[in-house]
């Protein structure tokens, strides 16, 4: 239990110490995804409040995150925007709302780290609301036969294990669109020092009316 206390301090340290490197390669394309969003909005995995921000004054968000560290760094930035935040400490795989309660879903670098994507995607399909709309930034595994495929084979046990389940061969973009149809993304391949997860899909799906 130490080791993991150690781990989650370690990660949540160093989420914080990278937002200037990820405002710099995700920023136009999360100004981009966030003006599709609308008044109330679901974010899981938070983290340390990157993605703060990309949201438009006085938005209703809701905030799903399961490490403590992380919403210590997330809490200290969240009190320098106009909007009506509410922290919850959960897991994406049960969350604690009803069907249909929102306008809009956020993931950013999450679903390469929770248990079930499949229980997270369900969910996240089952609190929104009919035409409501999910974003998404992942890293994703790389195609067959690339350096970066290599080293995400050589790096994926250790890599999982530092990073707290981050698991660099999710096939994320197919399953999203198992829950989503109509998800539209494209596939970027950043030329960043991290090479095992420079391949990342970027976009959004909705939520079709019954």
């Amino acid at each position: 239990m130490k080791s993991c206390g150690c781990k989650s301090k370690f990660n949540a340290a160093f989420m914080k110490n990278l937002e200037w490197y990820l405002h710099n390669i995700y920023g136009n394309y999360k100004k981009s995804l966030f003006s599709k969003l609308g008044k109330n909005i679901l974010e899981i995995g938070a983290g340390t409040g990157t993605n703060l921000s990309y949201y438009k004054p006085d938005t209703n968000l809701t905030v799903v995150e399961p490490s403590k560290d992380m919403l210590k760094y997330f809490l200290e930035k969240a009190e320098k925007y106009p909007l009506n935040i509410h922290v919850i400490e959960g897991f994406a795989e049960k969350l604690p709302f009803e069907d249909s309660s929102f306008d809009s879903v956020v993931s950013t670098l999450v679903l390469c780290s929770v248990n079930s994507p499949r229980k997270v995607l369900n969910e996240i399909k089952r609190v929104l609301k009919p035409e409501g709309v999910f974003i998404f930034i992942e890293h994703v595994k790389a195609p067959d036969n690339t350096i970066t495929a290599r080293f995400q084979d050589i790096l994926h046990a250790g890599w999982k294990w530092l990073f707290e389940g981050c698991d660099l061969k999710r096939d994320t973009g197919n399953l999203i669109k198992s829950f989503f149809p109509d998800t539209s993304y494209k596939t970027i391949r950043f030329n960043s020092p991290f090479i095992p997860v420079n391949y990342h899909i970027i976009g959004y799906g909705t939520k079709k009316a019954d």
